[in-house]
């Protein structure tokens, strides 16, 4: 049984956005959550951290890229010789600074080196998406710090948890992921609502992260 609230949400994802698959998960997380049932942490986290990644390239139909990177470490790895790594080797030019290194294989690690840096802001442009998106904020600079960090904290555990582990999860992870998931559904009721009512709950979600 959803509360009214919860309702929103679920009426704003499957209505208003016409994501039908989004609002069921949202639902069935929120029943898992309520039951705990057996792998409720990482099924719960699993559907918080798609809510929080994917909902807004799908609703905008922005490509949702990702950093390659089993494909440029193998590029990498095809021209790498092991002997560049060692101190003292026979088979490279060396200098007090170190082994030289062709500049195919420098230019492939830049690629690497460059890709890995736009791919981390990609992911700090998609945490600001939801808010530029739903929330009316104008640009990243606009959104407030600690939105921000309570944003990102819970998309970070989420995407922690989503997976199964050798080891047991900790036991500060059932509070953890009620936590987390409740972050996330005033976020999805602050957008979900009119301009006046996300802006009081805006306001109220500053005030809990303060506290």
């Amino acid at each position: 049984m959803l509360t009214e609230n919860q309702q929103s949400v679920f009426d704003w994802l499957n209505d208003t956005l016409h994501r039908p698959v989004f609002a069921e998960v949202y639902r069935g997380a929120l029943d898992i959550l309520a039951k705990k049932s057996p792998g409720y942490i990482t099924f719960v986290s699993h559907a918080g951290r798609d809510l929080m990644n994917i909902l807004v390239p799908t609703v905008t139909e922005r490509e949702r890229k990702q950093v390659q990177y089993v494909q440029l470490v193998e590029k990498l790895k095809d021209s790498w010789k092991d002997e560049w790594a060692e101190e003292n080797s026979d088979t490279t030019s060396s200098t007090e600074n170190g082994h030289l290194i062709p500049y195919t294989t420098c230019k492939n690690i830049k690629h690497l080196i460059d890709e890995h840096t736009t791919g981390r802001d990609r992911v700090a442009e998609r945490d600001s998406a939801f808010f530029t998106t739903f929330l009316n904020y104008p640009d990243r600079e606009s959104i407030p710090s600690y939105l921000s960090q309570e944003w990102r904290r819970a998309r970070m555990w989420f995407g922690a948890h989503a997976h199964l582990r050798k080891g047991e999860f900790e036991i500060e992870a059932s509070y953890e992921v009620e936590r987390h998931f409740r972050t996330l559904d005033d976020f999805l009721y602050a957008a979900a609502g009119s301009e006046l009512g996300q802006l009081r709950r805006i306001d109220e979600i500053l005030e809990e992260a303060n506290e």
